[in-house]
């Protein structure tokens, strides 16, 4: 899978502290091209289930898959360079991705998910609410992000944490924000 992808940038911001969520068994790490598989692997639990009736052969689902990965990562490599591109791991395993864009004083969730088996058990509200408390720490004006419209239990959760829609979005993506608070974050 790594021949011919390019790789992760590096981050050049600062370090961002990571120990609330060490608390919950969390670690993030910096994603590398030795990572690819586990990333083509996660994503393509992603898409299975909407090809699960379609024609194809597994082989050829998988090839789609793996395509479809292989595009998502050019334009998140080459649309977001100053991004952080990390590994969500669980007692060392990967369980899921985060890339977050800290570059601007709004810092945007590029990309968050998690393996079928991490959802609904809270750690994407662990990681959404960390992002949100360093987003605040640091003196950011806020976090953005964009959710696939037709992810209603996404788009619940982060209502839930304080974002709130802004504009109609383009028929797929809807975009939203959380305003940082002013003072402390609580």
């Amino acid at each position: 899978m790594a021949p011919g992808l390019r790789p992760f940038p590096r981050s050049r911001r600062p370090a961002i502290d990571t120990s609330a969520l060490q608390a919950f068994g969390i670690t993030l790490r910096a994603a590398s091209l030795e990572d690819l598989p586990d990333l083509v692997a996660l994503y393509a639990q992603l898409r299975m289930p909407e090809l699960l009736f379609h024609p194809w052969s597994q082989a050829e689902k998988r090839a789609f898959a793996e395509e479809q990965f292989r595009l998502q990562h050019h334009h998140f490599v080459r649309h977001c360079p100053r991004a952080d591109f990390w590994l969500v791991l669980r007692d060392d395993a990967p369980v899921g991705r985060l890339y977050l864009d800290r570059s601007t004083s709004e810092w945007r969730i590029v990309d968050i998910l998690l393996a079928t088996a991490w959802r609904a058990q809270g750690l994407g509200s662990r990681l959404i609410v960390w992002i949100q408390q360093s987003a605040a720490a640091a003196g950011a004006s806020g976090v953005a992000l964009t959710v696939a419209v037709d992810n209603r239990r996404a788009h619940a959760l982060y209502a839930r944490l304080g974002f709130n829609d802004v504009g109609a979005g383009d028929g797929l993506h809807q975009p939203m924000r959380w305003p940082a608070p002013s003072g402390s974050f609580t």
